[in-house]
């Protein structure tokens, strides 16, 4: 399969530089497998961005959003493999653990809305704040605080806030020292503008009948099949 057009849940509102118009993406081949098979939790983040360069044409998915990510890499699940994933959900009608296949291709992506714009001015009790989404980038940095057994709750939030004359340790430290009414409104910019597909889905219990709805939580292996997963949608085709 060759490169195609890729549309993204942002929009690329986000993005300078960027061309909507010239984003393009492929499915996964050998050689990106060969990557993610090499994938630990000490080097996820880095191993995925490799990933991701070798497929996406038109931005460093260094700069990605994280819902634009999430919204790739469910692609790239679909498109390299299948719609079709199996889920273990416990039911709630009859308690009963089940397995539901889950189509992936059926989840409602939410895009950012036509007038968002970043920084985003927040209000507090004393002042205001201005915020960005959070990245790839921003992830990996992240990962690499977590790394050295330090807390990265405040600092998540510390990389999103746009003021130049604060370094990150700077930010921390006025989340720190910020009431948590704030903090909260904070949090809940990038609850509001989380963006990306939807990762829901209905149900009909099997055993007896039960509807419900479920979160369908990413998993590595969306974009690398194996065990269950591989021998469900591939075992048959060999």
């Amino acid at each position: 399969m060759s490169y195609v057009p890729l549309k993204l849940p942002s929009k690329c509102k986000v993005y300078d530089g960027v061309d909507p118009s010239q984003l393009e993406i492929r499915v996964l081949k050998g050689k990106d497998e060969k990557l993610i098979a090499e994938m630990t939790y000490d080097n996820l983040e880095e191993k995925f961005l490799v990933v991701l360069r070798n497929v996406i044409k038109g931005i460093d998915p260094i700069k990605l959003t994280l819902g634009d990510r999430k919204f790739v890499l469910v692609w790239l699940g679909i498109n390299s493999y299948s719609k079709d994933f199996p889920v273990d959900v416990i039911c709630d009608t009859c308690l009963q653990k089940i397995t539901v296949n889950v189509d992936l291709a059926q989840f409602e992506v939410k895009e950012l809305p036509d007038d968002f714009v970043q920084p985003y001015e927040v209000n507090l009790s004393e002042g205001k704040v201005y915020l960005r989404l959070l990245t790839v980038e921003d992830e990996i940095k992240v990962a690499n605080y977590e790394k050295s057994g330090a807390n990265s709750w405040l600092y998540r939030y510390a990389l999103t806030i746009v003021d130049p004359e604060k370094s990150t340790a700077d930010k921390v430290n006025m989340l720190e020292e910020m009431e948590a009414k704030d903090l909260a409104k904070i949090r809940a910019f990038h609850e509001k503008f989380d963006h990306g597909p939807i990762m829901e889905a209905d149900y009909i219990c099997p055993k007896c009948g039960g509807r419900g709805r479920m979160a369908v939580p990413f998993r590595i292996e969306m974009v690398f099949p194996y065990g269950r997963t591989l021998k469900e949608h591939f075992g048959k085709t060999v």
